[in-house]
């Protein structure tokens, strides 16, 4: 291929009409995998869910074939149709910072605490697990990006994904992360899953943290992205 055709594909790449397509296109494949799964959680045929949903069966394919595009976009009516008709919060089928394998990774932890646990687990026990699946698999079963903050590795999208389990309880099937539960057993059989103080003592160890020679209260690279490949 000629450099003129490269440098034309870059810049279309980069071109911001280029950039708000692809941006598009991931939010529905995004939305798609929510309400695809979420419905199989509840175990509603697509027709069902349309029934619920007031709309019609033909809209709720086309969303979960992430084809559904009208010029309005979604809308707020049926966004607010769909999370009632769901049993979840609003913000799981719109905010783009919820992705459903985070989602049923924190059920499945919610759920093997008894549904009791703080912060610092909520946040510490994806860390552990996804810097082992980095070293073992090569990638992170969760979208969250681990910073270096004053007490521990953290993603304020901890707190949208909290939201959704305040006070709630979910049946869910475990699609994206049911390949991945035996290795998530063997991490969090090696720690003290209760103890958030511990947790948070332990990912000082961690070599990310130890690559940045993080100490606890010090502000070494605050503000920075962790590597969880080094």
């Amino acid at each position: 291929m000629s450099s003129s055709k490269l440098k034309n594909i870059r810049e279309f790449i980069n071109s911001p009409l280029h950039q708000e397509r692809a941006l598009h296109i991931k939010r529905a494949i995004l939305l798609s995998e929510k309400i695809y799964w979420r419905r199989k959680d509840l175990w509603l045929t697509q027709s069902e869910l349309a029934k619920r949903a007031d709309t019609t069966q033909r809209i709720i394919s086309e969303i979960e074939e992430g084809v559904y595009t009208p010029k309005s976009g979604i809308g707020d009516q049926l966004y607010d149709k769909l999370s009632l008709a769901l049993e979840i919060d609003r913000d799981y089928i719109t905010s783009d910072k919820i992705d459903r394998k985070t989602f049923e990774l924190f059920a499945y932890l919610w759920k093997k605490l008894e549904w009791k646990w703080d912060i610092m687990q909520f946040m510490k026990l994806p860390y552990f697990i996804d810097l082992k699946s980095v070293k073992d698999l090569g990638f992170q079963i969760t979208n969250l990006e681990y910073i270096r903050y004053t007490f521990w590795p953290f993603d304020k999208k901890i707190y949208s994904y909290r939201w959704l389990f305040e006070g709630n309880q979910y049946e869910i099937t475990f699609s994206y992360i049911e390949d991945f539960i035996p290795e998530i057993e063997s991490i969090i059989s090696k720690l003290p899953i209760e103890d958030g103080e511990q947790l948070k003592l332990l990912s000082y160890k961690t070599p990310p943290m130890q690559a940045i020679k993080a100490t606890l209260w010090g502000s070494e690279h605050i503000g920075e992205r962790l590597n969880l490949a080094v």
